[in-house]
């Protein structure tokens, strides 16, 4: 049992780590858009934003993946000039993305600049395009000490202190240099519709992926992604439809879905007497993959959104259809203090 249970995550884990084609993606993309597209960095309205985000994924196929990330990032005023409103968008980003009995790991830090051209918004109606680059270090290692081989079976059980036959063994890592650019359009329509829109290049160096001596690059990955807020006049709904498309070599990601957002009361004017509270639910597709329902609660700053993926793909034969849990803690401040005005902005998606 014990040696068909490496088989499998062997199966399961080594196209990755050999081909390096298989990156991270998150079910909630839109809750740090800088770690697909570092032309989204500083495109919202307030003054600083962070995301924190934990998920749990294919834990029924034994050590399935487990990715912790974190991203903040803020728009840079250059002139105090009321007719100038370009901006300068910094950011950070980490993610750690860790699967598999032999401890397949794989670490991603990057810093993220982007320029942001206005096309006549205003404060409160911003419209603009940015263009932005990415700049990473990446780390992945394994350890294949942790596996069993065939040549180590006994008859009776597996003794790893005997020879493997590998040609490698042992824990490896490798490192690289990560780049990548991108560009995005935030544009305010009316007061009732606003739309950020982008497109962008992941590894676009092609940083080399050799841990197992195959010398092979990691491809490029193309990503475009539109996310929209209708705020209908009148109403205390919103709606928040997004759509996520990626290519990488022979790996497709397309995601679409949308949440409401129901306002149980706004913020004070004023003063913080009250502060807003909003809750929202949602429901996306990932084609040939999953159907995920996301659910978040908004307060004052802070949102918290919760969601589960139901695996809709033949891999459900093999997790029972449990695919993957996804926590992520996101916070956004205007440091002006309360007002009106911010009921207007989008708080839990990032526009």
């Amino acid at each position: 049992m014990l040696k068909k249970r490496n088989a499998l995550l062997i199966l399961i884990f080594l196209p990755f780590i050999i081909q390096g084609q298989q990156d991270y993606h998150f079910s909630q993309f839109f809750a740090s858009p800088i770690t697909y597209n570092p032309a989204t960095a500083g495109a919202f309205n307030a003054d600083i934003r962070g995301a924190l985000t934990y998920r749990n994924q294919y834990t029924s196929v034994s050590e399935g993946y487990r990715t912790f990330a974190f991203a903040a990032d803020a728009p840079i005023k250059l002139t105090n000039k009321s007719f100038d409103q370009n901006f300068l968008g910094a950011g950070i980003s980490l993610v750690n993305d860790n699967a598999g009995i032999a401890g397949f790991n794989n670490f991603q830090i990057s810093g993220n600049v982007a320029y942001a051209i206005d096309l006549g918004g205003t404060d409160q109606n911003p419209h603009f395009i940015s263009v932005g680059l990415q700049f990473g270090y990446m780390q992945r290692s394994i350890d294949l000490s942790k596996v069993s081989w065939e040549t180590q079976w006994t008859g009776t059980g597996f003794n790893q202190g005997l020879a493997s036959g590998e040609p490698v063994s042992g824990a490896i890592n490798e490192s690289n240099i990560d780049l990548g650019g991108g560009v995005a359009w935030y544009n305010s329509i009316n007061e009732q519709v606003k739309l950020l829109a982008g497109a962008s290049v992941l590894h676009a160096n092609t940083p080399t992926v050799d841990l197992l001596g195959s010398n092979e690059s990691l491809q490029r990955k193309y990503i475009g992604h539109v996310s929209m807020a209708i705020y209908p006049e009148n109403s205390s709904v919103t709606y928040l439809p997004n759509l996520f498309v990626m290519f990488q070599g022979p790996n497709r990601i397309i995601d679409v879905g949308s949440e409401i957002e129901f306002t149980l009361w706004e913020r004070t004017e004023k003063t913080t007497h009250k502060n807003n509270l909003s809750t929202n639910l949602g429901a996306y597709y990932r084609l040939q993959d999953a159907i995920y329902f996301i659910g978040r609660v908004n307060y004052y700053d802070f949102s918290l959104g919760l969601s589960y993926d139901f695996t809709a793909s033949k891999l459900n034969q093999a997790n029972n259809g449990r695919g993957g849990v996804e926590l992520v803690l996101s916070y956004r401040t205007r440091f002006s203090g309360p007002g009106y005005e911010r009921q207007k902005l989008i708080r839990s998606k990032g526009l």
